[in-house]
């Protein structure tokens, strides 16, 4: 079964970045999310992020288990203020989402060849999981004052698929 110990530190960081980035790009993919929004995406985020951690397929839920452990360490020697939280307050939902799709591919690229094709489809399955079951955790109003609420949003929808593609690729 594929580690983490199987890459060095940069990869890792890689690979442990890709979900969250793909988090927060989904939270911002509509502009700046109001209180209720936020608390149920980042609600909805805990649940597949703790689901994850007990996935059928190994390498996702030691990507999952690294993960918690790094915000641990990392909260444990910040404190509870986290700078992460800063970049919703103006957020460039086009630049995380580039940010987002990128780490996608680049972290699926890296595992190719490296581990074996279900880990690294698993993986890639994973974060478009993250993106689909945070987007479905609210509801948008689309089309102005008088427009519908829709599960998933235009931008948010865009995203999905961009995401999946570039873990197909």
């Amino acid at each position: 079964m594929t580690t983490l110990a199987d890459f060095g530190d940069d990869e890792i960081t890689q690979l442990l970045d890709a979900p969250g980035a793909v988090l927060k790009a989904v939270i911002v993919a509509n502009g700046k999310p109001g209180s209720v929004g936020f608390l149920k995406a980042t609600a909805r985020a805990a649940k597949v992020f703790r689901a994850a951690q007990e996935d059928e397929n190994g390498f996702v839920r030691t990507v999952a288990l690294g993960l918690r452990d790094q915000k641990r360490d990392a909260r444990d020697e910040e404190g509870d203020e986290s700078a992460e939280s800063d970049g919703f307050v103006r957020p460039d939902r086009e630049r995380e989402a580039a940010r987002a799709v990128e780490l996608a591919t680049a972290s699926v690229k890296l595992l190719r060849g490296r581990v074996d094709d279900k880990d690294a489809d698993a993986y890639g399955a994973w974060l478009v999981r993250i993106a689909t079951q945070v987007a479905e955790a609210t509801t948008t109003r689309e089309g102005g004052l008088f427009g519908k609420r829709v599960a998933i949003s235009s931008n948010e929808r865009a995203l999905i698929e961009r995401l999946t593609t570039a873990v197909a690729g």
